[in-house]
């Protein structure tokens, strides 16, 4: 019996930036069952299982097996990883910034009016939160992080040195935006980024709401990123303008 969904609206539930990520939603089954349903509705651009495969076997190239896993989140992965952790730790990553620089046309936006989303692109540096993931759970626990985040080909994930608080040294794997991707939409001028993060909106919420997690999130392991909260400011300026709140 159908559920009176669309296919746009059930791959809004698990794009990022939802709501809430549920680790149940992320096998491949439904996750095969999702591209496919993208696709039929004109999204071509989500990959098949064979694509997120080898993307995850040339990740995993990265880690030795019998050691645990770091990943670095920089967005939603801080509020809403969706999979197993024993320790979280702040840290930073140098070479790499924190951008609102692709379109999504689900979730946090329509295909009329398209939300942005966080990526890491080169250059400048970059706060959040390091999450281990125990070597015996990293298969798994990998495995379910890659089925969230390669629906399409937006990222690539790439390891990172990040370093803690204390300067110790953490290799951790991410999710890096990919340039090429006709979802990139390249160094936007913050004011064009903050009109459409401000006035965004989805079945699974706003874009203001994901800028205004992100800053929480950051202020929660008492750290700063002067773009987030230039992007806050004129949101804000942006909304009242409007008169909205």
């Amino acid at each position: 019996m159908s559920d009176g969904s669309t296919p746009v609206d059930r791959m809004s539930a698990l794009v990022p930036g939802g709501r809430e990520i549920l680790r149940d939603e992320l096998t491949p089954e439904r996750i095969d069952q999702l591209a496919a349903e993208a696709r039929a509705a004109g999204f071509d651009y989500f990959l098949s299982r064979e694509d997120r495969d080898r993307r995850f076997a040339e990740a995993l190239a990265g880690w030795t097996p019998g050691t645990d896993a770091w990943v670095f989140g920089y967005g939603s992965l801080m509020w809403n990883p969706a999979f197993h952790f024993v320790e979280t730790r702040p840290v930073r990553v140098e070479g790499w910034r924190r951008r609102f620089c692709f379109w999504t046309p689900l979730g946090r936006g329509t295909p009329d009016r398209p939300g942005l989303m966080l990526g890491i692109e080169r250059g400048g540096a970059c706060e959040g939160l390091a999450l281990r993931i125990a070597a015996s759970e990293v298969p798994v626990e990998l495995g379910i992080l890659f089925n969230r985040e390669m629906l399409t080909g937006i990222y690539d994930a790439v390891w990172v040195d990040a370093f803690d608080r204390s300067g110790a040294p953490v290799k951790a794997v991410t999710f890096a935006v990919n340039g090429d991707h006709q979802q990139y939409c390249g160094d936007m001028e913050l004011t064009c980024a903050a009109d459409n993060i401000a006035f965004a909106e989805g079945r699974r919420g706003t874009c203001r709401a994901y800028l205004e997690e992100t800053a929480r999130s950051l202020r929660a392991i008492e750290a700063r990123d002067p773009y987030i909260d230039a992007l806050m400011d004129e949101v804000a300026r942006l909304r009242a303008a409007a008169g909205l709140p």
